[in-house]
């Protein structure tokens, strides 16, 4: 969080209407205790305020905010022989990102002490919690209201806020982020102004300014916007890979490639470059023959985005991979899903929820809850089998298959597509029956008992329950066993 110039800090300081939670001025008291007091409430401040940063100011006059100077000396103080800022760091908890600058504007001398807090918990000094109210710093615990927010900022805190490259200018940031993108995708027109573009990415939360001139790149404008990824180590192994292999294994790959570029600058380049190579087959349509793709483009294209957005950041490895094999489909993610998989149509939970709030307004997924649901419906319009989910302690993987005769499905396959074809119906606030199933099979009337055979089993297995516990066998209807009533 280096400051690179602290007399721009100053003046955006300084520019301030007034003192807030996350600024303090003060002209000479450098007391290392009340130091120690004003860094814990500032933080705690800071967290109120949604603020990266907060900023103790040594050299002005608190009541005008007028800059008089000051003989504090935040790198030559010391507590008990020892070093300030290695006394702070003991008494503060838990630990902080801080850094104390004493430098000259103008012929007077200044001090500031720079704050980055921790979010993860209220910040205390010497064991006791400090936050500043109106003009005063008072103890956090005589006021529970404050105290909760603090605790429920701390849970917000996520993934995408932390900072990936710190103390950029406007043109390092234009440099390694494609704020074109930004516009595109929105279909907006792109500023000429470069400071109304920066303006612009610090609003959407893909920059931070640090108020001396300078930016720091979060990991959510990176993720999205970057022109290389491997130029941001906190997401550098986040890059998508796909790869296209001879045949049903891994004993030949065909093709492999990895982006490089963020997620929205690269998205749709990846969508062409996995097309292309999803299989197909030869169809005549008003006579014509054309190359018809096995795999809705709807269903890869939510899939695969789904992958990105619900990645576990915090687990070490590689990005998501797309696996294309003769008969299917795998992508992969890091991290376990949040949603048990016989509830994901139907659950709605996202672990990187401003990553998915950011692709769904610049129109790379569906509406929150939408895309599955397209998927599934897209998936029994072509009759093609119903997608697996595989879920692991560290990774989280869909598949999904080619055509398949329904002779040809396993029992698990006609068991699974018949649990969220019932699932649909139900979201639909409909019920599944023997004809919605076998139009679903694509079967005609007279494989009923076939059909029969696999409600049977569903409902032995669990799967489904009967919508009426007192139906009989004619025109009976099912739902998922989850909305079973009793």
């Amino acid at each position: 969080m280096a400051v690179h110039d602290p007399c721009a800090l100053l003046e955006r300081l300084l520019g301030e209407a007034r003192e807030s939670s996350w600024l303090e001025f003060k002209g000479n008291n450098g007391d290392p205790d009340t130091i120690g007091e004003y860094i814990s409430a500032l933080a705690n401040g800071a967290m109120l305020s949604g603020r990266d940063r907060a900023f103790l100011v040594f050299g002005v006059d608190d009541a005008g905010s007028q800059p008089i100077g000051t003989t504090v000396r935040l790198g030559d103080s010391k507590k008990g022989g020892e070093n300030l800022l290695n006394w702070l760091g003991r008494l503060l908890q838990p630990r902080l990102m801080i850094e104390c600058l004493d430098f000259e504007c103008e012929g007077l001398h200044f001090a500031i002490v720079v704050i980055e807090p921790s979010y993860e918990r209220p910040v205390s000094f010497k064991g006791v919690e400090y936050v500043r109210i109106g003009e005063n710093k008072r103890r956090l615990s005589d006021f529970p209201e404050h105290e909760r927010a603090i605790w429920l900022a701390t849970g917000r805190r996520r993934f995408e806020d932390a900072i990936a490259l710190t103390g950029q200018t406007e043109h390092d940031v234009l440099l390694k982020l494609d704020a074109r993108v930004a516009y595109t995708l929105r279909d907006r027109p792109q500023p000429r102004n470069t400071a109304e573009v920066i303006r612009s990415l610090v609003g959407d939360r893909f920059l931070n300014d640090t108020m001396d001139g300078r930016y720091d790149v979060t990991n959510l404008g990176a993720i999205l916007l970057a022109r290389d990824i491997r130029e941001f180590p906190s997401i550098a192994g986040r890059s998508v890979r796909v790869v296209q292999y001879a045949g049903r294994d891994k004993r030949r790959s065909l093709s492999e490639t990895e982006g490089r570029r963020g997620y929205a600058v690269g998205f749709a380049g990846m969508m062409r470059y996995l097309l292309e190579r999803l299989p197909s087959e030869e169809r005549y349509i008003d006579g014509i023959r054309r190359n018809v793709a096995l795999y809705p483009e709807t269903a890869v294209r939510e899939i695969v985005a789904n992958a990105l957005i619900h990645q576990d950041f915090t687990v070490t490895g590689s990005g998501p991979i797309v696996e294309i094999y003769e008969d299917r489909v795998e992508v992969t993610n890091a991290g376990d899903s949040l949603i048990d998989p016989d509830r994901i149509l139907d659950e709605r939970r996202s672990r990187n929820e401003k990553l998915a709030s950011a692709m769904r307004e610049l129109g790379l997924c569906e509406e929150r809850g939408g895309g599955l649901d397209k998927t599934f419906l897209e998936i029994e319009a072509q009759h093609l089998p119903a997608p697996e989910f595989i879920a692991s302690e560290n990774s989280f993987r869909v598949v999904l298959f080619g055509p398949r005769a329904f002779s040809d499905l396993s029992k698990a396959d006609r068991l699974r597509a018949c649990f969220y074809h019932g699932v649909l119906r139900w979201l639909t606030h409909d019920y599944m029956s023997n004809a919605s199933l076998r139009e679903r099979f694509s079967l005609p009337d007279k494989d009923y008992q076939a059909v029969s055979a696999v409600i049977s089993e569903a409902i032995r297995m669990g799967r489904i329950a009967p919508a009426d516990p007192a139906q009989g066998r004619r025109n009976a209807r099912y739902v998922p066993y989850w909305a079973a009533s009793g």
